[in-house]
């Protein structure tokens, strides 16, 4: 995962933040991670991020969400 899909994921966290105003505070965590993982680049401590946590489990609703959009 490289640094434009984190750019992607983040701006289409934000834009489910408006959407979905009952879960802005979990869509607009993620959207910070995923920002915050853009600006670190893409290597094995991203990885490692992503995989831990809550940031694990937004990432699969993000990417089903994602797919639904696209």
């Amino acid at each position: 995962m490289g640094q434009l899909e984190f750019n992607l994921r983040a701006t289409l966290c934000r834009k489910l933040a408006k959407r979905e105003p009952a879960n802005r505070i979990l869509w607009m965590a993620e959207a910070e991670s995923w920002s915050r993982l853009s600006k670190e680049g893409s290597g094995d401590a991203a990885e490692e991020k992503i995989s831990s946590g809550l940031t694990a489990t937004l990432r699969e609703q993000s990417a089903r969400v994602f797919l639904i959009l696209a």
